[in-house]
């Protein structure tokens, strides 16, 4: 048990600095860290995982206070469709839990760990290969333009956080609802997603987006706590070492933010993706050998 509250310890410290620098909260670390490191099966390393969310992004948005950064309309109008998502995400997990093990090559692996770990590994790669080319081109224009301002379907609200502030409702809300089942299905409380997608998909600042992804990920993972905690998906002791050791790593990593322009801060957050994806990848590949 020591070796697993101090293996959790500096777990939570590599988080918590995740969650200073980007804004992401640092689930997307937790959760399959706590699987493959700490041997967690992979409904309780979900669980514990998004409570150790709130409790970091709580703490992140407190001392963010008085940035003034965050769009709290765009945050309400994504959370409707978050709520929904993380409920049947969470409904998705019970389900593969109920499928008992798989027999892959001879070898007994929980179907739950099995599937939420592919799919995790196919989201990482995914996001490390579009944040990796778009930090190598060339300069943008001064104004910055999000996919989603392109999709023309009613009604649209607009943003005064944004340089082109018209988006479509509808489709933030859908986008609320996949970011919101992730955060259900595998814990990483949609913080991965949302900071490339607000300044990709939606057209923030990279600042901005941090601050904003914050109060989106506080929101979600409310949600996802009460839904884990329902269904028992928790470790008490990690969880209280992963919320000591995250308010230390938060506090080093907003001070390095502030020191580093966006470009950068995009740069370094995609070979941290690129980081984690090797080692789910390395722990699919070792239900296979």
């Amino acid at each position: 048990m020591a070796l697993t509250i101090l293996g959790a310890l500096v777990i939570a410290v590599a988080a918590g600095l995740l969650t200073g620098l980007f804004g992401v909260g640092g689930g997307f670390l937790v959760t399959p860290l706590l699987n493959v490191v700490l041997g967690l099966p992979m409904p309780i390393a979900v669980g514990t995982g998004v409570m150790n969310i709130l409790g970091v992004s709580t703490a992140g948005l407190y001392w963010r206070r008085k940035s003034n950064l965050a769009d709290f309309k765009l945050a309400l109008v994504l959370f409707g469709g978050n709520a929904t998502g993380v409920y049947f995400g969470g409904r998705t997990l019970e389900s593969l839990k109920a499928m008992g093990s798989l027999s892959l090559n001879g070898a007994e692996i929980p179907a739950a760990d099995f599937y939420t770990l592919l799919v995790l590994l196919v989201l990482l790669l995914a996001i490390f290969v579009w944040m990796f080319l778009e930090t190598r081109r060339p300069a943008r224009p001064a104004v910055r333009v999000g996919l989603f301002s392109y999709v023309k379907i009613p009604p649209y609200a607009n943003f005064r956080s944004l340089e082109s502030p018209r988006l479509s409702i509808p489709v933030l809300a859908y986008f609320g609802l996949a970011a919101g089942y992730l955060t259900g299905l595998l814990g990483v409380g949609g913080g991965i997603i949302l900071l490339p997608a607000l300044v990709y998909l939606v057209g923030m600042r990279t600042h901005r987006a941090i601050v904003t992804s914050l109060l989106m990920i506080w929101l979600t993972s409310f949600v996802a706590a009460i839904t884990h905690s329902s269904q028992g998906n928790s470790d008490l002791p990690v969880l209280m070492t992963l919320l000591v050791g995250g308010s230390v790593g938060f506090q080093i990593g907003m001070t390095i933010s502030r020191k580093l322009d966006g470009t950068k801060l995009r740069r370094y957050f995609c070979y941290v993706v690129l980081g984690v994806a090797l080692m789910v990848l390395g722990r699919i590949a070792g239900a296979f050998f």
